[in-house]
């Protein structure tokens, strides 16, 4: 294999898929990147054998073939190297020479066959999305996701889609987010939902490739696998056995007290008074009276710390305890200036909403004072 490509395009590729490289495996192939070139391009690919990713790249090739070089490596060499042509050859016993500028480096490798292959997917949508609708979707519900992957299906993004209506929803138990958004007319036959447990992971490597807003993922599934099609890149992921929670059985009801704020106003005074709050719990408590909103955190070893906003409210007191981060994580996902907090007691749950969204909520769960 003889290949040219430019530096920033090669150091791109392989920036793309180090997410996914297994670094400490007992399998040394997964610490290695798959470099195969054919006519115009190549294809770089990297899998943990839980999530693969590959993408395809333009340059001059001379020589057709592949080689899989260490992923870290790789990286550390392309990262360094100045911004010209990069020049990467074989060799016998799957070595490889790269050289850029006056730059030379001699590489070991490992046989491209021996490298796992990327699962069958099915290159046909059944959920197609923009870029900037499906960024949206992700960054309303993943803070909620259980960073615990013993617990798979709290460790996933929920996604339902019926007649062109797609809905997203993440959960660790402790508190919930969800956001249903229109996908497009529903194509003909539709008419049946779809769920699917989209793993943490997954979403993690498929943000990184939002940058072009404007262009289309597929969201397909074949057999055991998901995959996600955007432009070159393709991420394939294993799905996900258990099941989610019934997220719409925790929806409060009855939460008829509404109480108004200034989104902004909220933020910073919840991270001042967050600032002395027990830090394992995070918890502040939220004391709501007409027209005015205490958050207080008092904690014996580093103080007490009080602070008032104006609140849109005219009811009974009432007393609850949040954790301060969970409630910043919503605020921080929320785009308008003002946000609603639906409240019971101090023991049900809060509904924290949007006024000029319908479709997304968050609940916290409620923390004994």
């Amino acid at each position: 294999m003889e290949v040219r490509i430019e530096r920033s395009v090669f150091f791109n590729s392989v920036q793309r898929v180090q997410g996914v490289v297994e670094t400490k495996g007992a399998m040394p192939i997964l610490s290695h990147v798959l470099i195969s070139a054919e006519t115009g391009q190549i294809q770089v690919q990297s899998t943990n054998l839980e999530i693969g990713i590959l993408g395809n790249y333009p340059a001059n090739v001379e020589t057709p073939g592949a080689v899989c070089l260490n992923a870290k490596k790789l990286f550390d060499i392309l990262r360094e190297l100045p911004d010209q042509e990069v020049h990467l050859k074989t060799e016998e016993n799957h070595w490889a020479t790269l050289k850029c500028g006056k730059s030379k480096f001699r590489l070991p490798g490992l046989a491209p066959e021996e490298f796992p292959p990327l699962p069958e997917y099915d290159q046909e949508a059944l959920i197609e999305f923009t870029g900037k609708l499906l960024k949206e979707m992700i960054n309303k519900t993943q803070f909620a996701v259980s960073p615990d992957e013993t617990r798979q299906a709290l460790n996933s993004l929920l996604l339902e889609e019926n007649n062109g209506q797609a809905c997203m929803v993440g959960t660790d138990g402790h508190r919930l987010a969800m956001v249903k958004r229109t996908l497009g007319e529903p194509k003909d036959g539709e008419g049946e939902a779809q769920s699917f447990l989209l793993p943490r992971k997954a979403i993690t490597e498929l943000l990184k490739l939002m940058e072009d807003e404007d262009i289309s993922f597929k969201f397909s599934v074949r057999g055991n696998h998901l995959a996600f099609i955007h432009g070159n890149h393709v991420i394939v992921a294993r799905k996900i056995d258990g099941k989610f929670p019934n997220f719409r059985q925790v929806i409060p009801k009855e939460n008829d007290l509404q109480v108004h704020f200034k989104k902004d106003d909220l933020i910073h005074a919840l991270k001042r008074v967050a600032l002395l709050a027990d830090e394992k719990s995070r918890m502040v408590r939220f004391e709501v009276s007409e027209g005015t909103l205490a958050l207080v955190s008092d904690n014996s070893e580093m103080g007490t710390a009080n602070e008032e906003i104006s609140a849109n409210y005219s009811g009974d007191e009432i007393r609850i305890g949040l954790n301060a981060k969970y409630v910043l994580d919503v605020l921080s996902a929320m785009e308008n200036e003002e946000v609603t907090f639906n409240l019971k007691d101090s023991q049900h749950s809060c509904l924290i909403t949007d006024p000029k969204d319908g479709d997304f909520l968050s609940i916290v769960m409620p923390m004994r004072l």
